[in-house]
């Protein structure tokens, strides 16, 4: 009934995991008072729930969800040992998967998100967490993961530098950036984050200027060192106003960058089509789609659609200033509707982009393109260092090795890591006996 109801789409994340837990409590009962805890009968409850959460990758999504909820809110006023237990729930599940680096990558975007929009109820929680999976599974498994929480202390102390550095300027200097707007900079290390390439947007003026300062302030400061700008993360404040002359309203609306990117246009124009914004702004198309029917959603029509109906029509479609907007509060955060929603109004955008089948793993399971690749690097890696140590070893016994050194993060199938060292064959770091072909020989 749990896998039913998550292939018909009945139940979230989070209840499937719920069920789980609630599933796994039971029978542990049974087992315990009609089994009398007898080790063969633990065992084959263990398996049982391992073979049919590892049928794909939606138990490790959903695992990483069900953590995102408790991280995010679920948390919120329960006490030390509460907050212990229900940490404590997502290993126990945890332990169940078998392809633990898939649970790493999803659980890694979610804590991005976290850390970077401040969602967090609490940082010693978030700790706790990533203690808990590096007792599980190690330092390794852990460093890029405590590496993100290293760059969110090292951003707040460069922040704070950088608002020193302006206090500091002089009156000509000063003059030279009134018009500039503050910025809040969070320097990231690429290889501990989300690798999401995604090109730079065309950015307001005023913006462009700010970031060009800070980049003059950090470049001086570290040399050698290179910025990358992720225009499709960040978040901005703009001051606006609707109404006419005797009547208007002033409001502060908090957007994302891309948002910023669009509405910024209308101070100039009081309509613009989809291809005049796509060409002012350089935003991806689906993107763009999305940012924008995010504003014009009926509870935040702060623009006006041509067209009628949920999506965009095409290029032509129009956007207007709704000059009429009114919001009961002062400081309005525009939501972003969902990626279907906004690919809906684009017949076959990509759903399937970023994917692929996965031959490192077993069962029906569809990885991503970046976690694919990590495996293929790990198990050539694996194969270089056992190696490199026995010098010599038969195709079975370096199949077993590799497995053995690889499955605290996922359990490589045979065929992967027979394509994997015909790789190292091709690129001459290890050669076959001449004698006997299944006897492989490091290549010094």
């Amino acid at each position: 009934a749990l896998i039913s109801d998550q292939e018909r789409g009945a139940s979230d994340p989070s209840t499937f995991v719920k069920g789980v837990l609630k599933m796994n409590e039971r029978y542990n009962s049974i087992v315990d008072q009609s089994f009398r805890g007898e080790a063969k009968a633990k065992k084959r409850l263990k398996q049982s729930f391992e073979n049919f959460l590892n049928a794909d990758t939606r138990a490790a999504s959903c695992l990483a969800v069900y953590a995102d909820d408790l991280l995010r809110s679920g948390i919120k006023g329960v006490s030390e040992q509460e907050v212990t237990r229900l940490l404590n729930s997502v290993i126990l599940v945890f332990r169940f998967i078998s392809d633990k680096d898939v649970f790493e990558s999803f659980y890694k975007q979610h804590l991005a998100k976290r850390l970077l929009s401040g969602r967090s109820v609490s940082d010693e929680a978030e700790k706790q967490m990533v203690s808990l999976l590096k007792a599980e599974c190690g330092y390794q498994f852990t460093s890029k993961l405590e590496g993100m929480f290293n760059d969110m202390r090292i951003s707040r102390d460069t922040r704070d530098a950088y608002k020193a550095h302006k206090r500091d300027r002089t009156p000509e200097e000063r003059n030279a950036n009134k018009n500039s707007v503050d910025i809040d900079v969070d320097v990231l290390t690429t290889g501990y984050w989300p690798n999401v390439k995604v090109p730079v947007c065309t950015l307001p003026q005023p913006i462009q200027a700010a970031i060009d300062n800070f980049s003059d302030f950090y470049l001086k400061k570290h040399t050698g060192r290179k910025l990358s700008w992720q225009t499709s993360t960040g978040t901005g404040e703009i001051k606006a106003t609707f109404g006419d002359d005797g009547n208007s309203r002033v409001y502060y609306l908090c957007v994302s960058t891309y948002q910023m990117c669009i509405l910024m246009l209308f101070t100039e124009k009081t309509t613009l089509t989809l291809g005049q914004i796509a060409a002012e702004t350089n935003i991806p198309d689906l993107e763009l789609r999305r940012h924008l029917i995010s504003l014009c959603t009926p509870k935040h029509r702060i623009l006006r659609k041509g067209s009628k109906g949920k999506g965009i029509s095409g290029d032509d479609d129009t956007f207007a200033f709704n000059p009429e907007y009114k919001s009961n509060a002062r400081r309005v955060k525009i939501p972003l509707v969902s990626i279907k929603e906004a690919s809906k109004s684009k017949k076959g955008a990509g759903a399937k982009a970023g994917q692929a089948s996965n031959a490192s793993g077993s069962g029906n399971v569809v990885l991503p393109l970046q976690l694919e690749e990590e495996r293929r690097h790990l198990v050539e890696a694996a194969t270089v260092r056992i190696m490199k140590a026995r010098k010599q070893l038969h195709h079975n016994d370096l199949i077993a090795e590799v497995t053995k050194q690889l499955q605290v993060r996922f359990v490589p199938t045979p065929q992967f890591i027979k394509k994997r060292i015909e790789g190292l064959i091709e690129r001459e770091y290890l050669e076959r006996a001449e004698q006997d072909h299944r006897l492989y020989m490091y290549v010094a």
